[in-house]
């Protein structure tokens, strides 16, 4: 007697998913705006591979280039180019939809590639990474940057320039203004949380004073910590953020808000925990649990690392602000890094979702890679100790941290007791 094979149905296993895909446990919990005109949601798969396969016949004579250095470059760059196309058609469309799902996939396409980049350079010795910078990049990398301090005339009244009376503070206003105040605007879309915002920005603020001793541009006068960074720009992007926030009806996140039904304002709120030591009358998000406590505070903890790796890398691999390296990695990093807070604030909101999400953990793997290759090339830079009013006050930060968080434990635990009993 001949033996059957046991079949096994594996039907689940070879579903093919559409790139519209989400899962319906959270499609359920979001409302997603209209597609609006039918004709920019269409799939164009064929045309798009016909016209990357002529486009690549075509560059690959126009862009001859007589030397190894040029041909690589101009290889990854089509090479990058190619992926972004695979990756804007066939990628899974985000939580995020507008301004189009094609924008977010073509950044998700980016960030695959970044990740790659920033592996890639990790295997390089110090030497030899500054070696491929000049011969494979640009031959003006790998040289010794002019550091520029902000802090070397602190005055604020200087009554002899002939200029200006104030010309120390006049001086500052440069193109960088603007672009700080871009930058935390679309911070703001990123925490969608005007107080969390306000508080994120005084936290960098520190870790600029901390470091400070390290980094020669973190050098600031205290007008230019208070006046041109907390109050115009840092203040004045976060305020624009909200309002085009309203303007176009983006979600708010509630990372550390209060129950929805209770109508007190944030300062009665702070006052409250400040005063009152029994953290179970507090029904604030952040304070509900030790988990959801730590969880905000590394978002928090990651904005910060995200923003200074980008200072210590520079600083490190003598890379220009200004340069198109930095380009590359500032502006497509910011607002991925919009749809990986979204994919984070459901990951710790929603108890449905077991797993972080792709672009969240596609965003972590950037940022602690980018240390990674930090922690490679740093040896012999950063040899200065920390100040001791810096130590006094991270201790200070620490001792209230772990007295938050054993706080938080024994109300978790006393609540739990009682809904045993």
């Amino acid at each position: 007697m001949e033996i059957q094979p046991k079949k096994i149905d594996i039907g689940i296993q070879c579903e093919v998913l559409q790139r519209e895909y989400i899962p319906p446990n959270i499609q359920s919990t979001f409302f997603h705006e209209s597609e609006g005109w039918s004709i920019f949601y269409r799939s164009r798969t064929i045309s798009l591979l016909i016209f990357m396969l002529t486009t690549l016949y075509i560059t690959s004579y126009w862009f001859q280039r007589e030397t190894l250095q040029d041909s690589a470059y101009i290889g990854y760059i089509f090479s990058f180019l190619a992926f972004c196309a695979y990756g804007g058609s066939y990628f899974p469309n985000t939580l995020i939809q507008r301004p189009h799902p094609l924008f977010w996939r073509l950044l998700q396409s980016w960030a695959c590639v970044y990740m790659m980049s920033i592996v890639f350079l990790i295997y390089f010795t110090p030497e030899q990474l500054q070696q491929f910078l000049q011969q494979f990049v640009d031959p003006k990398l790998g040289k010794p940057l002019p550091q520029k301090s902000y802090a070397e005339d602190c005055r604020f009244y200087t009554p002899e320039n002939e200029h200006s009376k104030f010309y120390n503070l006049t001086s500052s206003f440069d193109v960088f203004v603007p672009a700080h105040i871009f930058g935390w605007t679309v911070k703001m879309w990123i925490l969608r949380d005007f107080k969390l915002a306000m508080f994120q920005q005084i936290a960098f603020e520190f870790m600029e004073i901390t470091f400070r001793h390290w980094l020669p541009n973190f050098w600031e006068c205290w007008w230019d910590h208070v006046i041109l960074d907390i109050i115009v720009c840092n203040t004045g992007g976060i305020v624009i953020g909200w309002y085009t926030m309203k303007l176009f009806g983006m979600k708010e996140y509630k990372w550390s808000l209060r129950k929805e039904n209770r109508k007190d304002s944030w300062f009665k709120n702070f006052k409250r925990l400040c005063i009152s030591p029994q953290l179970d009358k507090i029904e604030w998000k952040v304070f509900s649990s030790v988990k959801r406590f730590l969880l905000v505070i590394w978002f928090l903890v990651f904005m910060n690392l995200c923003d200074l790796s980008f200072f210590f890398n520079k600083f490190v691999l003598q890379i220009n602000t200004a340069h198109n390296v930095m380009k590359f990695r500032v502006f497509p990093l910011g607002f991925f890094s919009i749809v990986a807070a979204r994919d984070y604030y459901v990951y710790i909101s929603d108890e449905n979702v077991t797993r972080l999400g792709p672009n969240a953990w596609l965003m972590h793997a950037i940022v602690l890679g980018e240390w990674v290759l930090f922690f490679r090339n740093y040896q012999g830079i950063f040899v200065e100790k920390f100040p001791t009013y810096i130590i006094i006050i991270w201790i200070g930060i620490f001792t209230l941290f772990f007295i938050t968080v054993f706080s938080i434990w024994r109300r978790e635990r006393r609540l739990n007791k009682l809904k045993q009993s």
